[in-house]
């Protein structure tokens, strides 16, 4: 497997998370202005609760079934024993997490009303959908055929984009439930429906396609089911820790707080998050494509070419995350008011968005670079390294949520969820130290931040300084930050860096970042 093929196929898987990015981004925008803050605050406090779920049902296994369907990639009756025994694994553990989330949702404080209730038992069955379309998508990730993936994601998008806007502006127009609580019950039932609905179109598109890479049904083999277990386990319970880190702050939000003011601060906070959580994915895809490279390096020994594939992930990770920070902490009110509404920059109230966001945008550059060593741990198989890192850092969080919310609302969530991100970075570093002595590129990261702050410092006095219409003070603001971060980018660091990327990719290679 080369490692042009890692890079044009997350460049491809990039290319239609962006659109998808957009159209989410686009879709909080309609969301924001559709439901009340309380309504929103709801919204995002019932995903929330279903991901922590959610994970507990993945338990680990899209990450794990890569890396064993890439070990055993010759091996076509491997592949289909990996891969059906999975399916079977998820389709049991959805059947009976999610039925627990219901259970538990009905003793927790301001989840068991009949709308949160009703919601949770929606976004359930979406999550069920959403583990067997990750399932298929593991299988084309294994092969880097990942090409009708893009198509079906963002077909799902665009369609679920168009759905609510039905559900707001003709179905159930603000002009009709405004005040008629009936109505109002019905629209977020639908807007919770219209997600559901285009999911359960999306995987079937999936699975139809993935039929031509290889045949996909349930299979119970005891033996490999408990192999599988033993294998992932480990790293499920790893991840389900950093799950609840970076989600128990909206649980802890919605108990420790007021009623009256739980849900509005969920949605101020809410807001900055989902920003966050739309970004990161784009780490996420990255290494998901390095993680057979990863794998068969350290299955060879060959120390020389895993420290160049760290050397070559850190680099774009580092100029990834550099650039989305820089940029976000230059345009905060910007981004705000694009997707949600003045309510959310209320200036009245102790803490608003901008408030939270000003702190959490930090989270992408050490979740980025964090990423890194923690895929090295899987591909190294040391799951079990992950899981005490994890608890030590939920520990910390937990306590942290708990102390800081009396006093600090979600203002203090935000900066514990910066300080656990950064923990993890430090912690996951620290276990692969001995796996490969990473010295994090002084030169190039110091010389990338310098960059990273000039280009935000020019977007900034712009900003500041000149006043022009919202749209065009935006546009000119982007085209500043991103000329001068990408000429001084190239031009310092780059040394013809395009070019030699372009000519290597070519030849089936890729050219070194001096």
């Amino acid at each position: 497997m080369s490692t042009k093929k890692v890079y044009s196929n997350t460049i491809a898987q990039i290319g239609s998370k962006v659109m998808t990015a957009f159209i989410s981004i686009f879709l909080i925008k309609v969301l924001t202005n559709y439901l009340s803050i309380d309504e929103y605050g709801l919204y995002s406090k019932i995903y929330n609760y279903l991901s922590i779920f959610a994970v507990i049902a993945d338990l680990g296994l899209y990450t794990i079934t890569i890396r064993e369907i890439s070990e055993n990639k010759d091996d076509k009756s491997m592949v289909q024993k990996i891969i059906w025994n999975m399916l079977t694994i998820r389709m049991s553990l959805w059947l009976m997490i999610i039925l627990f989330s219901v259970w538990v949702a009905f003793f927790l404080p301001w989840y068991n009303t009949k709308l949160a209730l009703c919601s949770i038992f929606i976004a359930s069955i979406f999550t069920l959908f959403g583990l067997l379309d990750s399932a298929i998508r593991s299988l084309l990730q294994a092969y880097l055929k990942t090409e009708f993936s893009f198509i079906s994601t963002t077909v799902w998008r665009i369609v679920n984009f168009i759905t609510i806007l039905l559900v707001a502006f003709i179905i159930f127009p603000e002009s009709a439930i405004q005040n008629n609580p009936d109505l109002r019950f019905w629209a977020f039932i639908a807007v919770m429906i219209s997600g559901l609905i285009w999911n359960i179109v999306m995987t079937a598109m999936i699975y139809n396609y993935s039929k031509k890479v290889e045949k996909i049904s349930l299979h119970f083999d005891w033996d490999y089911i408990k192999h599988l277990f033993k294998i992932s386990l480990p790293y499920g319970v790893a991840l389900f820790l950093n799950v609840v880190y970076f989600k128990v702050d909206v649980v802890l939000l919605s108990v420790l707080e007021p009623r009256a003011i739980a849900d509005r601060d969920i949605a101020l906070y809410g807001v900055p998050m989902k920003i966050v959580e739309v970004g990161m994915m784009f780490g996420t895809l990255f290494l998901n494509s390095m993680l057979p490279l990863f794998t068969e390096s350290i299955k060879k020994k060959e120390k020389d070419k895993l420290l160049d594939l760290i050397g070559k992930a850190y680099k774009s990770l580092a100029f990834l995350g550099i650039w989305i920070v820089a940029y976000l902490l230059a345009h905060g009110r910007e981004v705000i008011t694009m997707i949600s509404t003045s309510d959310y920059l209320d200036k009245t109230l102790r803490y608003n968005s901008l408030d939270a966001y000003n702190v959490v945008i930090f989270i992408f550059f050490a979740y980025f670079i964090s990423s890194i060593f923690t895929y090295l741990l899987i591909a190294n198989n040391e799951q079990s390294k992950l899981l005490k890192v994890n608890l030590v850092i939920t520990t910390f969080n937990l306590i942290g949520n708990i102390i800081f919310i009396p006093y600090f609302s979600f203002f203090g969530s935000a900066i514990i969820t910066l300080i656990s991100q950064f923990l993890l970075l430090g912690f996951t570093y620290y276990h692969t130290h001995k796996l490969a002595k990473f010295n994090f590129l002084p030169k190039f990261s110091l010389v990338a931040i310098l960059i990273g702050f000039l280009a935000w410092i020019s977007s900034f006095l712009f900003l500041n300084y000149v006043h022009l219409p919202f749209t065009i003070e935006v546009i000119i603001s982007t085209c500043i930050f991103g000329t001068i971060y990408l000429w001084l980018f190239f031009g310092l660091l780059g040394r013809g860096f395009l070019e030699t990327v372009l000519k290597n990719m070519k030849k089936g290679k890729w050219g070194e970042i001096e």
